[in-house]
Order: C-alpha cells, then sequence, then structure tokens
C-alpha cells in the first residue's frame, strides 16, 4: 500500500513554480502580527476584497461582487479580442478562463501553496477580480488626469460618484493580503489587448504602466513588481544595495530639540498634487545648520498605504526598506503633541485629512512598530543631526527655554495618555452600564460615610 503523500503537493506546486520567470514565491502573505497590531484596520479590506484571503468574509465585501461583475463585463467589451474578431463576451470570458487556468499552480505558489480552493474555483477569483482591478485602475488613471471629463463619460458608474468611494477602494487595493499575482493581470490585459507587434507578454510593461499612471508614479519600461503593491513600491524606490553596506542609524534628537540646537527646519516644497495622488518624496537635506524636508501630505490614503508598504519592506530580506527608514526618521523627529505642532506651522507636514493631533502623534509613534529591518538611507543624516552642536554659549541659552517648555509639554501629554488610558479601561472593565456606574458611586459615598460614622464615633468616644 502507497503511503499518502498528499501533504506534499503544496510543496510541489513550490518547486515546480520555481523556474516561471513571472512569479515571486509566498508574495501575497497575511501581515505579522507584531506589525498588524499597530492598527489592524490597514490591513483588513473595508469595501472590495481582491483575491482569496479575504473574499467574502464582510457583509460589505459580499456587496461588492455585483459591481465587480459590472466592471468585468466593462472590461471584457473594450477593444481587443470582443470588438476586433467580432465574437461576443462569452468568448472572450471563455479565452481568459482556459488562460488563468494554465496558471493554477503559479498562482498557488504566489500565495505560499497555502490555497485550499479547487482549481476552476481559484480561476474564477482570479477573472472577477483581475478585470475588475484593471477596469478601475484603467478609470482611475482616466480620473486623475481629467475628473470632469470621466464624470460626463461614467456617469452612472457606482464607484466613482464620490471620491470618498474612490479612497474606500484605493485604500483596499493597496493592502498587501488583497493582492493578486500580477501574471494574471499581465495575461487578461494581454486577451483584451492583444500586443500588435508580438511582443512576448514577458516584455510587456503596459499593466504595470497602468499602475503607476493610476497611482501618479512616472511612466518607467522594464520596471514592474509580483503585485499591485509590490510594482507601487518599484516604481518610487530604486533596487539598488549599495547602501546596505553602511551602518544604520536613527535620529535621536526630536525637531524641537533640533530647533533649540539653532537648527531651522524648512518645507523643502509646498505643492498641493492631486488629493488621490499620494507618493511619498524621500529627498530629505541637511547642510549649514537647515534641513530641508519635503511636505508630507497626510491623506486618506497615506496611512494604509505606508503601513502595507513597511509590511512588504519586513517581508523580503532583498529589498530596500526605504518606506521603514523613512517612518523611524519621523518617529525619531516627533516625540510629542509639541512636535508635530511645528513640523504642521512649517508645512513639513500638511494635515490635507484633517486628523486629530492624537490620530497623527499616534501615526508617527507605531508607523514602524514591530518593523526589524531598515536599511541605511538616512544613515548619514541622522547622524549629522545627532552630534550637531551649533554655535556653543550663544545656542545653548536660547535653546533652554524652548527644551525646558518641550519637557514639561511631554510630561503633561504622558500624564494625560495614562489618565485617558485608566479612564477608559476603568468604563470598559468595571462601569460599562450607568446603573453600575450609580452604584459605585454609592458605594463610594457609603464607604465616605462610614469612616465618618467611625471617625466622630471614636472621637465622642475618647471625650467621654
Amino acid at each position: 500500500m502507497q503511503p499518502d503523500l498528499s501533504w506534499l503537493i503544496p510543496v510541489e506546486v513550490m518547486l515546480g513554480s520555481l523556474t516561471h520567470g513571472e512569479i515571486q514565491l509566498c508574495s501575497i502573505f497575511s501581515v505579522p502580527d507584531e506589525i498588524r497590531a499597530t492598527k489592524e484596520d490597514a490591513f483588513k479590506p473595508k469595501v472590495v476584497s481582491i483575491g482569496p484571503l479575504h473574499r467574502g468574509t464582510t457583509r460589505h465585501l459580499q456587496l461588492m461582487e455585483g459591481p465587480k461583475m459590472l466592471y468585468m463585463r466593462e472590461f471584457l467589451e473594450r477593444r481587443g479580442i470582443a470588438e476586433e474578431t467580432s465574437r461576443g463576451l462569452q468568448s472572450s470570458l471563455e479565452d481568459c478562463g482556459t488562460e488563468i487556468l494554465k496558471l493554477d499552480k503559479a498562482i498557488i505558489a504566489s500565495y505560499g501553496g497555502n490555497i485550499q480552493l479547487e482549481s476552476h474555483e481559484l480561476a474564477k477569483i482570479m477573472i472577477v477580480d483581475g478585470c475588475f482591478l484593471l477596469e478601475f485602475l484603467l478609470r482611475l488613471g482616466n480620473y486623475m488626469e481629467s475628473p470632469e471629463y470621466h464624470k460626463r463619460n461614467y456617469s452612472d458608474d457606482p464607484i466613482f460618484k464620490t471620491e470618498e468611494k474612490i479612497v474606500s477602494i484605493v485604500n483596499d487595493i493597496t493592502m498587501l493580503e488583497n493582492q493578486i499575482p500580477f501574471i494574471v493581470l499581465k495575461t487578461l490585459y494581454r486577451k483584451v489587448f492583444p500586443h500588435p507587434n508580438g511582443t512576448t507578454i514577458q516584455n510587456d510593461y503596459s499593466v504595470a504602466n497602468i499602475v503607476r499612471k493610476a497611482f501618479g508614479y512616472y511612466e518607467v519600461d522594464k520596471v514592474e513588481g509580483a503585485h499591485v503593491l509590490h510594482t507601487m513600491h518599484m516604481s518610487s524606490i530604486k533596487q539598488n544595495q549599495e547602501e546596505g553596506k553602511r551602518a544604520k542609524q536613527e535620529l535621536l534628537r526630536c525637531a524641537t530639540r533640533l530647533r533649540a540646537l539653532g537648527i531651522t527646519i524648512r518645507a523643502a516644497n509646498d505643492t498641493r498634487p492631486h488629493s488621490l495622488n499620494d507618493c511619498l518624496d524621500f529627498n530629505i537635506n541637511f547642510s549649514y545648520g537647515e534641513l530641508r524636508i519635503p511636505s508630507l501630505s497626510i491623506k486618506e490614503t497615506t496611512e494604509v498605504r505606508w503601513r502595507n508598504l513597511i509590511a512588504w519592506e519586513q517581508s523580503e530580506i532583498w529589498i530596500r526598506c526605504k518606506y521603514t527608514s523613512y517612518g523611524l526618521f519621523f518617529q525619531g523627529l516627533i516625540c510629542c503633541k509639541h512636535d508635530i505642532e511645528m513640523l504642521l506651522e512649517k508645512k513639513v507636514i500638511v494635515n490635507e485629512a484633517n486628523k486629530s493631533m492624537d490620530d497623527l502623534l499616534r501615526l508617527f509613534r507605531t508607523i514602524c512598530k514591530g518593523a526589524e529591518r531598515m536599511d541605511s538611507s538616512y544613515s548619514e543624516l541622522c547622524r549629522l543631526l545627532n552630534v550637531y552642536n551649533g554655535k556653543k554659549g550663544t545656542t545653548a541659552l536660547r535653546g533652554l527655554p524652548i527644551v525646558t517648555w518641550h519637557r514639561w509639554r511631554r510630561v503633561f501629554e504622558m500624564l494625560l495618555y495614562c489618565w485617558g488610558n485608566w479612564y477608559r479601561m476603568l468604563i470598559r472593565d468595571h462601569i460599562p452600564t450607568v446603573w453600575k456606574f450609580i452604584g459605585v458611586l454609592a458605594a463610594v459615598a457609603l464607604l465616605v460615610l462610614t469612616v465618618m460614622q467611625t471617625y466622630y464615633s471614636s472621637r465622642s468616644t475618647g471625650s467621654g
């Protein structure tokens, strides 16, 4: 009797995909708990699921299956097979299904070999979600160029009616757990838009450029990733490893302390890009006592995208951790609300999302929590800022009131934070209802009266 070796199938799938040039093994996975714990909502889709990991897990995700099908039909009816050969929607769908089924093992390998779905069910998810994603990205790119034109031509669009809805979808499709392999998107796109000069799918960067246009990155050839989030990372960072040879260093002085030392902090630019254009500018410079930082616009999409890009960086030992290092720099620059107020005044931080001071402070304090790796992008900059002394004597004397006031404010904020936590725990765990609150007050009043009665009784006895 042959032993049961079915448990080896996932390993065989992974090994079989090693030679597939378009696949990166285990590139889509669950975010580690130590990173997820900082803000779980940043890693769980709220409106639309892409791929099998979150499919149908909430009612809101299930409600988007209808609009997904609408977008899939719109994509398949674009120019290409359905138009040029005069074949119907069904033929286009069948051609896509045939090609996606061939990628079954490669798709499973992208998810680490742990997808427990039948081949046809997995292919269906890839086709529906892949066509939806491509159609959405195409429309988003057009919307970024001309919102009014897009509204006129897609007046019945269920997603682009409000920017709030667009933002929700954009946040969801940039989450690490909400991705599908890039080869699926490329295959679907090629079936609808056959390349005229016979370029192979490996050398076709059309989908990568659609992603870049939709998210506001520059279009460049020969750069694409394992999925949409990876493509965004590669489009914003040069993937070289030269900087990793130097020692890594963190900023040990916050913005207020740097100011007290005589350092001038300025915004390197004050541009206002499209509200959906959320690309970070990493070009921070320090020279002649002036620290120039490109404006960091905090938008509705910033936190989700930033946290997921950091999660992606922490998952791969070969990738540059630029977003992580950038987050650590701001984490060192900000130790309390006093620092945020100053950076807001200097336009270094632009609060476009109108977040509260507490939310901004929580963002910068926790943005890199759970991250274990950084690169050396800002090592030399941090070293210079950590050892800078300015003009000794006069600078120290002038900066003393600034530092003293800053310390008192920080202590006050910490006390206020501890009191708020204690109060929330008291209400949540011990006084969850009004009647329990009244009961606690009555118990306290009774205890006070009992103590007073005992005190006066003992005094009366002593007097007698």
